[in-house]
């Protein structure tokens, strides 16, 4: 279970899909800086996420939306990621511009990386059966596989190549279709069975 968990949320994280749009966010930086900001924007990106599991699933129960309906949300927003991760065409990761500037936390840690999608995934396990602690493990032990992709991204790339790169975020991407169609599924089940 506790693998499950971390090879979805680390899926979802999607870091062979992120190589391309963080190396053009940090390309123009020095070296040592793009370890930097690459560092500190995954960090902030694992402080949201950590927020989403301790009081997304309270946010949502103070507003009265019910666990089925989070999973068929959670289900619907997964099947729209993988939908861009499948369809992207081979030249988008490409279309981002060159920024001077450094980025801070938009849009590297969010929504890059602590995106709609690996978001409602932490809300929706939060509020199941599993333990938040378990919940936790998992979160941070797919972001931790997630870290050293991002921070070598530039030697990534060149060593996938632009075609590679996108090959590797379809197979991602059809992997996170299956997933969504199984949480909509699970939650409509849940919803007829209240």
């Amino acid at each position: 279970m506790f693998l499950n968990l971390t090879l979805l949320f680390w899926l979802i994280l999607n870091p062979i899909g992120n190589v391309a749009p963080f190396v053009s966010f940090v390309g123009a930086l020095e070296r040592k800086r793009q370890f930097f900001v690459i560092a500190r924007e995954m960090l902030i990106a694992l402080g949201v996420l950590i927020l989403a599991l301790f009081f997304g699933e309270g946010f949502f129960h103070l507003l009265q939306i019910q666990t089925p309906a989070l999973s068929v949300t959670g289900g619907i927003i997964l099947f729209l990621i993988s939908f861009r991760m499948i369809f992207s065409e081979p030249s988008s990761a490409e279309t981002i511009s060159k920024h001077v500037a450094e980025p801070l936390i938009v849009p590297l840690a969010v929504p890059l990386v602590a995106g709609p999608g690996i978001l409602a995934a932490i809300i929706l396990y939060s509020g199941a059966e599993a333990h938040t602690g378990f919940v936790l493990a998992a979160i941070l032990t797919a972001w931790a596989a997630c870290l050293p992709i991002l921070l070598f991204a530039p030697w990534i790339k060149h060593l996938l190549g632009i075609n590679g790169t996108i090959a590797v975020e379809r197979i991602f991407g059809f992997i996170i279709v299956v997933i969504a169609t199984q949480t909509i599924i699970q939650g409509l089940v849940t919803h007829l069975h209240s």
